[in-house]
C-alpha cells in the first residue's frame, strides 16, 4: 500500500472530524441541547472523507482511520461544549483549568444516549467507506481497485 493512499485520508478524516466536532458544539451552544444525531454524523463525515480521499481504494486501515477520527471528533465536540459553558465564552476554552476539569470529569459527560450515538458513529465510520467503495465498483466495473 502506498503511503500516499494513507496520508490524504488521514488528514482529511481528522479535519472532517474536527470540523464535525466544532459544528456539533456550535449547534449545542446555540440550542443549549446536544443533538446526538450530529455526533452520529461525525462518523459518517469521517467515513466519507476517507473513501473520497482514498479515491475508492479502501481497505481495513482506512476504516480504522475513519473510526479513530470519528471518536476524536466526538471527544472534541464534547470538549468544546464543556469549555464554552464552563467559561461562558469561546476565549479561554483551551486554558489549563478547563482541560484539567474536562479530563478529571470526562466520564460524567457521556450518558447512555451518548454511548448509543458514539456506537452508531463508530459503526458508520467503519462501514461507510467499504460500502461506498463496493457501490463504486458495482456501478463502474472498469475501476481499478488494485493497490
Amino acid at each position: 500500500m502506498e503511503s500516499s493512499n494513507l496520508s490524504l485520508p488521514i488528514i482529511g478524516a481528522f479535519l472532517a472530524a474536527v470540523v464535525g466536532g466544532a459544528v456539533w458544539a456550535v449547534i449545542a451552544i446555540m440550542t443549549e441541547y446536544e443533538i446526538g444525531f450530529v455526533a452520529w454524523a461525525i462518523g459518517g463525515l469521517a467515513g466519507y472523507s476517507v473513501f473520497y480521499l482514498a479515491k475508492g481504494k479502501v481497505n481495513t486501515t482506512h476504516q480504522v482511520i475513519a473510526v479513530i477520527a470519528s471518536l476524536i471528533g466526538i471527544l472534541l465536540g464534547k470538549y468544546f461544549i464543556f469549555g464554552y459553558f464552563y467559561t461562558s465564552s469561546l476565549s479561554g476554552i483551551f486554558g489549563s483549568e478547563v482541560v484539567t476539569l474536562f479530563q478529571e470529569n470526562i466520564s460524567s459527560f457521556f450518558g447512555g444516549m451518548d454511548f448509543i450515538f458514539v456506537l452508531l458513529a463508530v459503526v458508520t465510520a467503519w462501514q461507510l467507506p467499504g460500502k461506498l467503495a463496493n457501490k463504486a465498483i458495482l456501478s463502474n466495473p472498469a475501476i481499478d481497485t488494485a493497490e
